[in-house]
């Protein structure tokens, strides 16, 4: 499995975790349910940790992709290493998405009891 795969596995993971937390989050809101909203808070939390872990890996390759100084690898094609693109601005929106449904957990939880 290469880079880029993993990274769109990932990212696909993040796509469709989030609507299945904000499912179970509002099913467990309105029944009452406390065990949905044990598996929402436990499905917001994974998705904070996947999305955290998106965004450092694509900066970190961003790091790696970066120039050293004094140095021009974009001269010669073939000095550039090919690494695996990452949509930044995604992963900071699952991960704002994520803390948001785990407030709305939480909230939730409070109003239970």
């Amino acid at each position: 499995m290469s880079d880029q795969e993993v990274a769109n596995l990932v990212l696909m993971s993040l796509f469709i975790l989030l609507p299945i937390a904000l499912g179970t989050m509002l099913f467990g809101r309105s029944r009452g349910n406390r065990r949905v909203l044990k598996w929402a808070r436990g499905l917001a939390i994974l998705t904070i940790i996947l999305a955290t872990a998106y965004d450092v890996a694509g900066a970190v390759y961003l790091l790696l992709a970066e120039p050293e100084p004094g140095h021009e690898p974009w001269v010669d094609p073939s000095a550039v290493v090919d690494y695996p693109d990452f949509f930044l601005p995604i992963g900071v929106g699952a991960l704002l998405a994520g803390a948001g449904v785990l407030v709305g957990v939480v909230r939730a939880r409070h109003r239970l009891g």
